[in-house]
Order: structure tokens, then sequence, then C-alpha cells
């Protein structure tokens, strides 16, 4: 079947395209991104290990380094969990720091990092440069040396290791053997975790939270906890979880994984036809006001898969696999440290000295401030439909994106070796430039370098 996706496409366009409007399936309960602040919609996050953005490996070093993210295009910091890490069976044969995740106190700031009023102080440098910020809210377990494991042992799951058991998902237990899984049975538990979340909004005034391991934790609970939040300000939710549902909570964005592991088959030799096919079941699913996180890479795959220049042929490899996934519709993450080219694995169970002031790939640092910035100051790649013209490619898709005034046209080749794709022929029949390099596609087919991407605008 012929795969073309048309979201909110502007009438004057239909008649040029040929495009058919896709009915959008309707949501029991609208999302709460629906009427939410517009930054939403625009954003570009990047993820921030606080160890490891700056030298100082601080809260202070992450002010400081605010200027450079803003001039990479960023405009909402996530910073991975910032309290202090449980020391009781950490796992420190991984690395020294243990993991951020085994939370040993929700109401503290890691030492490490610095005091609340350092915290306080980033906040406010956020919000200074017009940007925003959210913080990684683990809900799903806490660290064994946590208080509420003496003080409350009954809002913990049952289990065999001293009365207590190690996260379970989807019916296995996991091998987190430094946290301890937390009883959502619990109607107290549910309300110490809403005071945790209003308390950071109400108190510091961050702007919403990335919520690990979502899908463990249950949905009436998300639902109860992000309207009370929002009672304080609207905020952005955040879901590490691919399931169409966790909209329906109230999520704003969930993770794109679905695609992400569909995009490094392809990068491996599968045809593109099976991306383009994820991407149209995908959207299909979602519910009016859902965005889809668009990665080539994160703190998990930097650390467990490998770097983006590994997984993807390189850095032109990277590059091409980084235009790909944030053109789909969505909202694009970069990892901390990403836009440096880094080729080797990272752990955030230890600090890592980047080369803040030197990239590993110079090119690539300047590929993705120009790429960020132009997708910042572009209204179709933000928001814009998507028009995939040859949805039976195997080396080269070939997409338009189309909004009100911006209208784009897309092509990437998948394949380290030249390519070339016949251009439909309402397409050659138009002229176009490319943004970056100024040269114009006047021909009815387009040769393409090994892991090129391209960017049209037409010439009116």
């Amino acid at each position: 079947m012929r795969s073309i996706f048309c979201l909110v496409l502007p009438l004057s366009l239909f008649a040029f395209l040929g495009c058919v409007e896709h009915p959008v399936r309707e949501a029991s309960r609208v999302p709460s991104g629906v009427g939410k602040p517009e930054w939403i919609a625009d954003a570009v996050i990047y993820e921030v290990f606080v160890p490891d953005f700056s030298p100082e490996g601080t809260f202070q070093g992450v002010i400081k380094r605010l200027d450079s993210l803003q001039a990479l295009g960023v405009t909402t910091l996530w910073l991975m969990p910032i309290h202090p890490v449980g020391k009781k069976r950490a796992k420190t044969d991984i690395g020294p720091l243990g993991s951020p995740y085994a939370v040993r106190d929700y109401y503290a700031v890691n030492p490490d990092y610095g005091t609340a009023e350092d915290f306080r102080a980033l906040v406010d440098s956020v919000h200074a440069r017009g940007m925003y910020i959210i913080i990684d809210l683990v809900a799903n377990h806490t660290a064994w040396d946590h208080p509420w494991v003496t003080e409350h042992p009954d809002w913990y799951t049952p289990g065999p290791i001293d009365g207590f058991t190690y996260p379970v998902l989807n019916g296995d237990t996991t091998d987190w053997t430094d946290v301890v899984d937390l009883n959502y049975d619990n109607p107290a538990l549910r309300q110490a975790m809403i005071d945790v979340m209003q308390y950071w909004v109400r108190e510091f005034d961050i702007d919403g939270y990335r919520c690990d391991v979502a899908h463990g934790v249950p949905l009436d609970f998300w639902r109860a906890a992000i309207d009370s939040v929002e009672k304080i300000k609207p905020v952005l939710m955040l879901a590490e979880a691919a399931e169409p549902e966790m909209h329906l909570a109230g999520f704003d964005l969930t993770y794109a994984w679905p695609f992400y592991h569909q995009l490094k088959e392809v990068f491996r030799g599968a045809p593109l036809r099976t991306l383009v096919r994820q991407v149209d079941s995908t959207l299909a699913l979602l519910p009016p006001g859902a965005r889809r996180l668009r990665f080539t890479t994160n703190h998990d795959e930097t650390m467990w898969d490998a770097p983006p220049p590994v997984l993807f042929g390189g850095q032109e490899g990277a590059m091409a696999a980084f235009v790909l996934a944030t053109s789909m519709p969505g909202v694009p993450l970069l990892y901390n440290g990403q836009e440096l080219g880094t080729s080797t694995r990272v752990s955030f169970f230890a600090r890592t000295p980047y080369r803040w002031d030197a990239p590993e790939s110079p090119a690539t640092y300047a590929f993705y401030r120009r790429y960020v910035r132009f997708y910042r100051e572009s209204q179709a790649l933000r928001r814009g439909t998507l028009t995939v013209l040859n949805p039976e490619a195997d080396h080269v898709l070939l997409y338009l994106r189309a909004a009100a005034g911006d209208t784009l046209l897309l092509a990437v080749n998948v394949r380290n070796r030249p390519e070339t794709v016949t251009l439909p022929a309402r397409i050659a029949r138009q002229r176009w430039v490319e943004v970056f390099r100024s040269d114009t596609l006047a021909a009815d087919r387009l040769e393409l370098p090994p892991y090129a991407h391209r960017i049209y605008r037409p010439v009116h």
C-alpha cells in the first residue's frame, strides 16, 4: 500500500503534492500536550550528564556552558538525575560513581554537583536565556539506602531479597541489583511521589520531567500525578516508553525506540521501505497532540550499544542518520557530547573527560550546529506534514516536509556508496535550491555521494 503522511497540510499544497489526508484516530483522553505552551512543540532537547558536561562536573559548570548550547540551537535541557546516588549495593564494578538512576533522596541534590542554591541558579540561568529545563524522575524504584526502605517498607514490592525485590518488568526480574522496586498499589506511595513531583516544580520552577522506566509505573498514577503538577504550571512530560497509550496519561513525548531500532537495521542493509512502514504505523497510533522523541543516541545507547559513528558507518553516516531521524515528525534529542563526534562508548557510571574546546570531529560539530539551527528556523521541520515520495525505497529516501510558507524536499542516502534516485515528475518540474550548498536541482535524477543528505527549498 502506498504510504503517504499528511498531517495538517496547507490546502494550497494538496494539488501540488497529490496528497491524501489520513484521519487521526480519536483518543479517549486528549493528552496534556494539547493546549500546552508552544515551546514544547518547537523544542530541541539536549541531554546533560552533569559530571561530564564541563571540566568542573557541577551545576556551575553547566551554567558556564549554557551559551554554547544556545548557539547550538538547543531550547531545552534534560538533566539526568540530580539526586544523591545510593551507596548500598551500588554497581561500582561498572564505574566508581554508581548509577545516577539509583536515587538515595528525591528531595536533595548530589553534593558532587553543588548545592540546592547552585541548582536554583542553573534553573534561573536557563530561564534568563529563554530556554527550559527538565530533570529525570526515577519513579519506578529507589536505591537500597533510600530512607523510605526503612521508614515505609510497605511502599515497596515484597520479594525474596531481604523482603524486597529488584524491579520486575514484563514479568521478568531485572538485573538492576542496585535498586529496589516500588509498589504503586500503595496509595501513600502514590501521594509521596506526587509530592516529590510538585516540589521541584513549585520550589525550583523546573519545566517538567523525563520519566525513567515510565512504562513500569501504572498509567492511572501518571494521570493523577501529571494533572496535579500542572495545577502549578504547564510542564513538559517525556516518558521513557514507546507505548502510544502513555500519551493518554498526559505525556507529551514518548521515545521513538521502534524507529531507532529499525534505523540501525536500515544502515546495516535493510531496505528503507521497512523504516517507512514503521513510521507510518506509529503515526497512525498516536493520539492528537502526541509527539515522538527522535534520536540517534542517548545515555543508554552510547553506553550499552555504541555511539552514532560506530552504529551508522562513520561520521558521515551518523550525520545522515541524524537528519533522517530528526526530520521525521517529532522533537529532536542530542546527547551529552554527541555534537563532538564522539566515537567511543561513554559510561554514565564514571566521569569522562570530554574535550569541549576541541571536537573529536570538527566537521561533525559544524554539521550539528548548522543543521540544528536550521531546524529551529524551519516551520516545516518543526510542525509540517510528511509526504514520502518513494515509499518502496531501498537506498535513498525522498520526502517532503511542508507547512504554511515553508516547503522542504529532503533526500538521504543510507548507503556507503553513491546512489541515484529518480524524481517524481511533479518534483522535477519545480526548481529547487539546496539550503546549505546553494546548488540547484534541475533534472529528473538526483545523484548522491555515500551517506549524503540534501535539503532543498523551491525557487519561486
